[in-house]
């Protein structure tokens, strides 16, 4: 019974939204009504007129997103795990103090950066060293920067707290028994530290696939991402069961990745409990 008030709260915030867009996605194109007849065609468009392509770049940018931010989270999380002190605590404060700034800004102050010609990247290099460089700014590149600039800290906190459950006395028995850093890595720290690192990956993934910022105001008009096609359908196209059909392949495809992940992680054991 003391479960009841969190279960009807998860019914009626979450899982109610989720059934009032999956019957909308059923509905006939352009209809405002949940009593329609019901209809295929939505899922149907959604890969013969091309949504489908948004999609794989939502999901492959979420992919290589994630790929990249595990590969520069895991030696950033062992520097900080080697730190003590108050420099541990002000490096730790400097990677986490932009998550409280607006994306917007951030991704804003970036562009700056990545700006051709009066930008602080060119022009510090035309500056400094008469270098005159051309800019990534307005290219899927770009776009894919900003991804791993934003979503960075969440891989890397998750992964510094799955690093802090491994025994130092296992490491250290490992080395006197002659392992090498390969080995500890392979396998002591690695499968050890897999719980946080699964739940950084996860964390990125589902944020970088609902990502649009980031494709606006660093990929510009070369990147065209499935949110940004979700927005269209429900906003200007004025297309509800078909923006409701996108945001239910979005979902199906985030529980098809994210829940059989969950089924291998122990909570219990990762916050001690």
């Amino acid at each position: 019974m003391t479960s009841l008030p969190v279960a009807l709260l998860l019914a009626a915030g979450f899982l109610a939204p989720i059934a009032i867009v999956a019957i909308y996605s059923i509905m006939p194109a352009r209809t405002f009504v949940l009593t329609g007849s019901v209809t295929p065609e939505n899922y149907v468009a959604a890969f013969t007129e091309g949504y489908w392509r948004p999609l794989m770049w939502s999901v492959s940018g979420a992919l290589l997103t994630t790929i990249l931010c595990l590969l520069l989270a895991w030696p950033t999380a062992k520097a900080l795990k080697s730190l003590e002190g108050y420099r541990a605590t002000f490096v730790t404060i400097l990677i986490a103090l932009p998550i409280f700034i607006s994306e917007s800004v951030r991704l804003f102050g970036f562009s700056l950066f990545l700006m051709p010609a009066g930008g602080i990247l060119a022009g510090t290099m035309d500056a400094a060293f008469d270098v005159s460089i051309g800019s990534i700014l307005n290219t899927r590149t770009a776009a894919l920067l900003g991804m791993v600039y934003v979503h960075f800290p969440f891989v890397l906190f998750p992964l510094l707290l799955g690093l802090s459950q491994i025994p130092e006395e296992q490491r250290e028995a490992a080395r006197d028994l002659g392992a090498s850093n390969w080995q500890l890595m392979r396998e002591i720290d690695a499968p050890l530290a897999a719980p946080g690192a699964l739940i950084g990956a996860l964390f990125c993934f589902v944020l970088a696939l609902g990502a649009n910022a980031e494709m606006r105001i660093l990929g510009g008009q070369s990147v065209t991402v499935i949110t940004h096609a979700i927005e269209q359908r429900f906003n200007y196209a004025q297309d509800w069961p078909m923006g409701a059909a996108l945001t239910m392949l979005v979902i199906a495809i985030t529980a098809l990745l994210v829940l059989p992940v969950f089924r291998r992680i122990d909570i219990d054991r990762l916050i001690r409990r």
